[in-house]
Order: structure tokens, then C-alpha cells, then sequence
């Protein structure tokens, strides 16, 4: 079983318990000996000595701090999936945790091993996001798009892996070595995440440009008005740095637009096939009237047949199409890779901070 590093830990759990609950020890009192009295023809008047009364005193500390702080950070590292990715290492920091719990019971002042252990528990869970963010950058093959920062969480990470295996390692090296690991590696995919959404924004513009081009914000309005709020509802969460969200709402509205696209243009067809064959009993039938125009001409007027020059329909004006379709912002405000890594690692901070305060 892979070992903790618990050296120091031990060490002070076992000072911890061996005076949990102790007593004071009054201390030992001894009865003087009487003076040597020479003899005299008065005998002196005796009283005899009381020896003082002490009391015992037991000393108690309040830990409900320090067992918040502990019961926090192991709610996190249950979050992450310890119990199910890591259980070896839950275990022992969990029988760390009871050690301390027993000495707490105890009235033993616990405050310094609570927060050591509450550490471990922190360390696992950013363990394990390490592990799982750098599983999913080499799943995307992406890690090109900030190779630095990857290869500094990587190596952080097997830092981190080490230091979990090392007796001599206290908790706080553990802590600080995990916190860049996930800092790191969080930042990389990210990055990722931001590169996926912009690669489906330009495709849901592109599909808008598709349905543009068949009229489809004059023809099928509302469809075409809530594809639009799907693309503008993605740049907000976008920018609010809800990146996965927003590409799923990319990829929605990219699907509403080739949607409208596909229906409009399915029509179009059938419409464009029936045009066609229209004409083409349009011209059969003018073939036939010509050749009968030729064998018997009309000289009168018909009743039923306008003449050649008549106006059948009332002239109309029709709105632009165009002015119908929606404007989206063709770029989006970006923050430097710096700036993201420094946001990635402020949120972890905050959280531990947090955790650590018992809040």
C-alpha cells in the first residue's frame, strides 16, 4: 500500500494522545520534622500541621474549529472522487483523522494535526484534478496550444505523486506541489476548452451565413430568432469564462441554423421542381397554341382572354430580406494565457483558504 507522508504527523498524534485527558499531578508534599526542643521546666504548647488541600484540574480545548476545517476538506476530496479513484490514500489520511478525532474526544488541543490533516484532504482532491485534467488534454491532443505550462504540470504532478509516498514529506509541501499541479494543468485545458468553443462559434456562424442565404429570417422568423439568442447567450458565457456551456451553445445554434438551412433548401428544391415542370407544360402548351393560331387565328376579341398588354396583379413593394437577418460580433475578448493560469490558481487558493477557516 503506497504510504503518506506521515513521519511528523505521527509523531505528534502520539504526544497528542499519551496526554489526552491527563491530569495535573499535585505535587508531594512532606510532613517536616518536629524541632529538636531542649528541655525546659515549660512545656511548649503544641498544634498540629494541616497539610494543604489541592485540587485536580483537567484541561479541555474547544476543537469544533479544528473538526469543521477536517470534515470540509475531506467533503472535497469525496467530491473528486477519492473514495473511488484514490481509496488507498483516503484510508490513511482517514485513520490520521480518527487519531485525532480520539485525541480531540479526549480534551487534547488538536488544532495544529487537524490542519494538517485538513491539508491531506486538500492535497488528494487537487491530486486528483491534476490527474483528470491531464487525462482529458492528452485525450484531446491539444497540449501544443500551451506546451509550457503543460510540461511545468506534468512534471509538478509527478513531483506531487512522489512527495505522497514519502514518509519525510509534511503535509504542506504535499499541499503546495498538488496546488501547482492542478493550477497548471486546469489552466492547459482551459485553453482547451476556450479553442474547442471558438471552433464552434465559427461554425455556428457559418451555418447563420447558410441560413442567411435562403432568407431564412424572413421565411421561418422565430426559428431563426432563437438560433441567434443561442449564439449570443454562448458569447456571454463565454465571456463570463463558462466555457463548456458555451460551446454547447454553439453547437445548438449551429444545429438550429443548419437546420432552418437544410428545411428551407428541402423546400426550395421541390418548389424549383415544380417551376420546371410548370414551364414545361407552358411551353408544350404554347406549341400547341401557336400551331393553332396558325391553322385558325382569332381576329375578335374573346370573352375570358385579357389583352396581351393587361395588368392582372396590383404592383408591390417588398421588404429587403436582408435587413431581416441578424449582426453577431465577429470576435470575442480574450484573456492572456498569464492572466488565465493566475485565475485558475486564485480560485484554488480560495477554496483551500476557505476550507482551512472552516468556512
Amino acid at each position: 500500500m503506497k504510504k503518506i507522508a506521515i513521519g511528523l504527523l505521527a509523531g505528534v498524534l502520539v504526544f497528542s494522545m499519551l496526554s489526552c485527558g491527563s491530569k495535573e499531578t499535585p505535587e508531594e508534599t512532606t510532613t517536616p520534622e518536629a524541632p529538636v526542643v531542649e528541655e525546659t521546666t515549660e512545656t511548649p504548647e503544641t498544634t498540629e500541621e494541616v497539610p494543604p488541600v489541592i485540587e485536580e484540574v483537567i484541561k479541555t480545548v474547544d476543537n469544533t474549529a479544528a473538526m469543521k476545517s477536517m470534515e470540509l476538506a475531506r467533503g472535497k476530496a469525496l467530491e473528486a472522487g477519492a473514495d473511488k479513484t484514490e481509496p488507498d490514500y483516503l484510508a490513511q489520511i482517514d485513520a490520521l483523522c480518527d487519531a485525532v478525532k480520539s485525541a480531540a474526544e479526549g480534551g487534547a488541543d488538536v488544532s495544529k494535526e487537524s490542519a494538517d490533516i485538513a491539508k491531506l484532504y486538500e492535497a488528494l482532491a487537487l491530486y486528483i484534478s491534476a490527474k483528470d485534467a491531464k487525462a482529458t488534454i492528452d485525450d484531446t491532443k491539444m497540449f501544443n496550444l500551451a506546451q509550457g505550462v503543460y510540461d511545468d504540470g506534468c512534471k509538478a504532478l509527478d513531483e506531487a505523486t512522489a512527495l505522497l509516498d514519502d514518509e519525510n514529506a509534511t503535509a504542506q509541501q504535499i499541499l503546495d506541489k498538488t496546488t501547482v499541479a492542478s493550477t497548471k494543468l486546469n489552466a492547459v485545458l482551459v485553453v482547451i476548452y476556450k479553442q474547442v468553443a471558438r471552433d464552434a462559434r465559427e461554425d455556428a456562424k457559418t451555418a447563420k451565413n447558410k441560413a442567411d442565404s435562403v432568407k431564412a429570417a424572413v421565411s421561418q422568423k422565430e426559428k431563426y430568432d432563437e438560433a441567434v439568442e443561442l449564439f449570443k447567450k454562448a458569447d456571454s458565457l463565454y465571456s463570463m469564462q463558462s466555457v463548456k456551456k458555451a460551446t454547447e451553445n454553439y453547437k445548438a445554434s449551429e444545429e438550429g441554423f443548419m437546420k432552418l438551412f437544410n428545411d428551407i433548401s428541402e423546400k426550395r428544391a421541390a418548389v424549383q421542381k415544380a417551376i420546371e415542370e410548370a414551364k414545361a407544360k407552358v411551353a408544350e402548351s404554347a406549341s400547341f397554341a401557336e400551331a393553332a393560331d396558325a391553322e385558325a387565328p382569332l381576329t375578335e376579341k374573346v370573352e375570358g382572354i385579357e389583352d396581351e398588354d393587361a395588368v392582372l396583379l396590383e404592383s408591390d413593394s417588398y421588404a429587403d430580406p436582408e435587413a431581416a437577418e441578424a449582426d453577431l460580433p465577429e470576435t470575442l475578448a480574450e484573456p492572456s494565457l498569464i492572466d488565465q493560469i493566475e485565475n485558475t490558481g486564485n480560485n484554488i487558493g480560495n477554496a483551500i483558504t476557505n476550507i482551512m477557516e472552516g468556512k
